[in-house]
């Protein structure tokens, strides 16, 4: 089975016409080099509006299918579309579905003191010790799919021995050996320029630009335990949620 997550099963049309459009591209239809059929061709034939054929191209651009440029029409750039992990998380239990389906590989290890953390850590006071992992994390051997920093509090420090021995959350592996619980966490995404120690490790240009999520954990007393800063690339990388709208006692999806 492959480690790479597919669209979600309940995909738009935009998203469908862009898998159609890619396979056709992977069979030979529209071969590297040549033009893809003009807009109103590609609208009649596939029976969609210009809105979500072009939503479907902007998709196919952002994977390296293609490129557009004015007056000249689509060209066709690549018949292969780099791995990308989609994590669709509504709860604390889906953090799971990401770590099952990828490999953490620590780099290093060390003590910090907070304010020499690259993201806050909230409540630290700035001598306060916390245990540094920096590492990256695969869905497929050799290919990094980010990059990141994982802060956790001194008071549990010794489960960094067993972090990248097993396929499971390090928010679980300290819930496991400190008996504690975790019942909330705060995340923030954001665009960012990938640091140059991330940039390398991903093998990027340095100063690219990249997507940055930041998680702060939480215990029962509301304290944070642990804090995780991860630099994708945006090319290997897309995060799913639902939102809905909650009205009294009715819920409108």
């Amino acid at each position: 089975m492959s480690s790479v997550i597919p669209f979600d099963q309940y995909k738009p049309r935009y998203v469908s016409l862009a898998e159609e459009l890619a396979q056709a591209i992977r069979g030979g239809t529209y071969p590297v080099g040549s033009l893809l059929p003009t807009e109103p061709e590609l609208c009649a034939k596939h029976a969609v509006s210009r809105h979500t054929l072009r939503e479907a191209m902007r998709m196919m651009r952002e994977m390296g299918l293609v490129q557009s440029r004015q007056g000249h029409g689509t060209r066709v750039e690549s018949t292969n579309v780099p791995s990308r992990y989609v994590l669709t998380m509504d709860a604390i239990p889906d953090l799971w579905q990401y770590v099952e389906h990828s490999q953490l590989e620590v780099k290093r290890m060390r003590s910090i003191a907070s304010d020499e953390a690259l993201t806050p850590l909230p409540g630290a006071k700035s001598a306060d010790r916390w245990c540094l992992i920096e590492a990256t994390r695969q869905v497929e051997p050799g290919t990094p799919l980010a990059w990141k920093h994982v802060y956790i509090a001194a008071a549990y420090k010794d489960v960094a021995k067993d972090i990248g021995k097993r396929r499971i959350p390090i928010y679980s592996l300290i819930e496991e050996r400190y008996g504690i619980k975790t019942v909330r966490v705060r995340q923030q995404l954001s665009a960012a320029t990938i640091p140059d120690a991330a940039a390398e490790a991903l093998n990027l240009e340095p100063g690219s630009a990249g997507f940055e999520i930041v998680r702060h954990y939480y215990d029962s007393a509301d304290n944070v335990f642990e804090v995780t800063m991860t630099v994708y690339p945006p090319n290997r990388f897309q995060y799913s949620a639902d939102l809905t709208l909650t009205y009294g006692t009715s819920k409108l999806g």
